[in-house]
């Protein structure tokens, strides 16, 4: 079989005109045939197909093929009646031979004789005369009894129609091996034919392809690359079985997962770990690579133009890419990837890869941690990548905007806020990023959100962006008057701490007399903390101004006290319990501005008991059992310090110091317990509850509490009998 012509093209199977699977496999076009295969035709489509085009042929085959089959059954039924009439003269001769021997020998046992020998003879060279002469009468007998075969010589005849010189152009025929009846049928019959056959095939194919059309003896063979710009077609229908399931899972893992986005970007990581570890076929065999994967990749570039790049580690879906309905596979999918997180993100390099993770989990982690290291390697991987404008496109739709860290009143509203639970490290990355997109506004909010964390390096943040933003004035004024050069290196742990808790004790406790041991404490902490140019830890700092605030209360000072607390709140990356804990205190803080007031000011009180139920609300998010009966106490104090009280509110107390006792008897601890006593007490006198049990609990424990705590309660009491004719407790009453 040789040939004088036949190419072998790649990257242009997009010329093919067949389109859908309704469309005609063979189409003509003046001296041009295209012929396109897809992997749900079969033989009998191909036939009708070709035959369609080929015309008179076609039906003078099959009117040949029935006159053909009519003699060969007239000479099978000769053959036949030869053979019975072969058998019954050979009986004949037999039975005379062994029954009626010695016989008179005739003219008709003569002629009989001749007769068998001949067919026998016939019987005996049968083999070689099948052999014989090229085979040809074997093969003219397989023509009949071999199907396939038929088939082939039908084609055969119905091509000769056809002018030999006329184009054949072949599209997908590397999509099935030579075993396939696509090979063993039809490209034969067109290779045997025809002079110019062009095979349309996929770029990793063709060497393949040159070593099969070597096998049929085809002499002139030449390979052509035509690497063009992206094209607008639609071959789909062309892919495998094998590649359909590769390119759903390739929409799979590309931003179609994101709502309202306009690119389609492809992450070929998750591309790759979904092929190892998400496929029924292939996550078995998780340490090796899924079969294809690289080259339906270079397919999808280069054979299909499904995707393109445009920038390093950027790859996007084209228009080619007709997008499925994949809502229980992407359901699926987010299940199984929620159950592996940490590893993908160990995995994952490319911001996008981060990014469709992100999106395909956040609403089913029950965990926010899980996801939080999710959104902190993207930042990392975008710092690093500088893939900067990923920030500008999908950052806020994440985060929402940068919130005013000096607007302490809208702390409930940005509690939940990503930019308090991302770290430090990350949002110092995000102030770069912000600045490299021009979002110079958020980076300003970000820079002072860390202020406290370093003031030396945020102020210079600080500077830059204004002066970036052309607000030259505010850039000078923003920077301190003289830098203030720091040698020492950043304190253990240890040395922080000591100082802390010897403080803390002091001022809980108010005992004068070890005062200003406490403050000189203070002093000390002050410098370790400020005495060294890296960042100081978040918690070291609420700490430090949690203490000071106390020491201002313990002054009477209770404004200073209260700028301290908004000092607490405005350290970022702390927690709930933290920041529960400030706004309880700043609550109690109010409560003595309030008090202190010969008029008494109702919005006073009013947001003293809004930020404790704040401070309540996040204390209970955490379940912490420790701190929960002081701040039921201080809180139940808040609501008690009311001029008018209302049955819902004294319930509201009731409840919580029953929860705040009940709690202290689970903890086997005392702290301030007599106060959540008095307070029970109070609220069910108002109430008209029975109380004596409490009274008689109340009476036990007075000798454990110390000094500070009996004058609290006197003073609580005193207050009640005064505004509210409480006068039950006559053990108080003969005490104050």
């Amino acid at each position: 079989m040789n040939q004088n012509n036949c190419d072998i093209i790649t990257s242009q199977l997009c010329k093919t005109n067949r389109k859908t699977k309704n469309d005609d496999i063979v189409l003509k076009q003046d001296n041009i045939i295209d012929i396109t295969y897809i992997h749900s035709d079969t033989l009998e489509s191909f036939e009708s197909s070709i035959y369609s085009i080929c015309g008179n042929s076609s039906s003078f085959y099959s009117f040949r093929k029935k006159i053909s089959s009519y003699i060969f059954s007239i000479i099978s039924v000769f053959v036949i009646m030869f053979a019975l009439i072969s058998a019954s003269i050979y009986e004949d001769i037999f039975k005379k031979i062994i029954f009626e021997f010695p016989f008179q020998w005739q003219l008709n046992d003569t002629v009989a004789i001749l007769f068998v020998s001949f067919f026998f003879i016939g019987l005996v060279m049968m083999p070689s005369i099948l052999d014989g002469e090229s085979s040809q009468f074997r093969n003219l007998l397989q023509s009949w009894f071999n199907k396939e075969t038929r088939r082939l010589k039908k084609l055969n005849i119905a091509l000769n129609s056809l002018d030999k010189k006329i184009q054949i152009n072949l599209y997908n025929f590397d999509l099935v091996d030579e075993e396939h009846w696509l090979w063993r049928v039809i490209a034969i019959a067109i290779l045997k034919r025809f002079n110019n056959v062009n095979f349309y095939i996929r770029n990793d194919q063709s060497k393949n392809m040159y070593k099969r059309l070597k096998s049929f003896n085809i002499l002139n063979i030449e390979i052509k690359k035509d690497f063009e710009d992206f094209k607008k077609c639609n071959v789909d229908t062309l892919l495998s079985a094998k590649e359909q399931k590769l390119y759903s899972l390739l929409q799979l893992s590309s931003s179609l997962i994101i709502e309202k986005n306009d690119n389609n970007f492809i992450s070929l990581e998750m591309f790759e770990y979904c092929g190892r570890n998400f496929l029924e076929d292939t996550k078995e065999k998780s340490t090796q690579l899924i079969s294809g994967f690289q080259n339906f990749i270079n397919r999808a570039f280069d054979d299909f133009f499904f995707l393109k790049q445009e920038k390093s580690m950027q790859i996007y879906l084209t228009q080619n890419a007709k997008i499925k309905k994949l809502e229980d596979e992407q359901r699926r999918l987010s299940y199984h990837l929620r159950n592996h997180i940490e590893e993908c993100v160990e995995i994952f390099d490319n911001p996008i890869s981060l990014l469709i993770l992100y999106y395909y989990v956040k609403d089913i982690v029950l965990d926010e941690k899980r996801y939080l290291i999710i959104l902190e390697k993207f930042i990392d991987a975008v710092f690093k990548k500088q893939h900067y404008e990923l920030i500008d496109i999908y950052w806020f739709k994440i985060a929402n905007k940068m919130f005013d860290s000096s607007k302490l009143d809208d702390f409930e509203l940005t509690n939940n806020s990503l930019y308090r639970k991302l770290s430090i490290e990350s949002l110092d990355k995000l102030i770069f990023l912000f600045e490299r997109n021009g979002h110079f506004n958020q980076a300003l909010l970000l820079a002072n959100y860390l202020y406290e964390i370093n003031p030396n390096r945020y102020s210079i943040s600080i500077c830059s962006l204004y002066e970036r933003m052309g607000q030259f004035d505010k850039a000078y004024d923003s920077l301190p008057k003289t830098l203030e050069i720091k040698n020492s290196s950043k304190p253990l742990d240890t040395q922080v701490r000591f100082f802390q808790r010897k403080a803390w004790i002091i001022v809980s406790q108010r005992k004068e007399q070890k005062k200003q041991e406490g403050l000189d404490l203070i002093f000390k902490l002050k410098e370790l903390l400020f005495s060294h140019n890296e960042d100081n830890e978040p918690l070291w700092l609420w700490h430090f101004y949690n203490i000071k605030a106390n020491y201002a209360e313990w002054d009477c000072d209770y404004e200073k006290a209260v700028s301290y607390y908004k000092k607490c709140l405005s350290i970022p990356a702390l927690g709930a319990f933290e920041y529960g804990a400030t706004f309880l205190n700043m609550s109690i803080a109010y409560r003595f501005i309030y008090l202190n007031k010969q008029n008494k000011d109702e919005d006073l009180i009013t947001k003293c008991i809004d930020l404790g139920s704040i401070g309540v609300a996040l204390k209970d998010s955490v379940g912490d059992r420790d701190e929960m009966p002081v701040v039921l106490h201080n809180q139940a104090l808040n609501i008690l310090n009311k001029i008018q009280l209302s049955k819902e509110e004294l319930n509201t107390i009731v409840t919580m110091t029953d929860t705040g006792i009940e709690t202290l008897n689970r903890t086997n601890s005392i702290k301030r317990l007599g106060m959540l006593l008095i307070e029970n007490y109070l609220a069910k006198s108002l109430l008209l509850l029975p109380c004596e049990e409490i009274e008689q609990l109340l009476k036990q424990h007075w000798q454990n509490m110390d000094n500070n705590e009996h004058e609290q309660i006197l003073n609580i009491y005193k207050l009640f009998k005064n505004n509210h004719n409480i006068t039950n407790l006559k053990f108080l009453d003969n005490l104050s």
